[in-house]
């Protein structure tokens, strides 16, 4: 033992001269090592959280802009509209939507659905340069 280990009486075999924290005891160091791992954790969380707000912010700003557009405004309406639609269609299948018809007409108004949201697509893709801001 070293001249200077027999005068601490604080260090023990297990103290960590590293980082220079001696520890009276384990439970100490384990609460050092817990604070420790939570500020490092929490740390973490919070830089995934504001990435997180940066890049809802970000698509916001996007979102915003692009509903200026009046391609995309239309589009979003009919598209939401046509969705609606369809789902009120089927949550109301056995009550009266569609109650009593043949298959061939559930399958022709799921296909002029997508046929219209076909050409919607079609003529957005041609009109949205027009439009667009950015």
């Amino acid at each position: 033992m070293s001249a200077t280990a027999k005068h601490d009486n604080n260090a023990s075999p297990r103290s960590n001269s590293e980082d220079g924290h001696h520890h009276n005891n384990k439970k100490e160091c384990a609460i050092e090592h817990l604070k420790a791992q939570l500020n490092s954790a929490s740390a973490v969380a919070w830089g995934y959280l504001q990435a997180l707000v940066n890049k809802t912010q970000d698509v916001a700003k996007v979102c915003l802009l692009e509903l200026q557009n009046p391609v995309v405004l239309v589009n979003l309406l009919l598209h939401s509209s046509v969705v609606c639609y369809l789902c009120n269609g089927y949550a109301n299948h056995n009550v009266r939507f569609l109650k009593g018809k043949p298959n061939s007409t559930v399958l022709a108004t799921t296909a002029g659905a997508l046929g219209l949201l076909t050409l919607d697509g079609i003529i957005s893709k041609k009109y949205y340069s027009k439009f667009d801001k950015k």
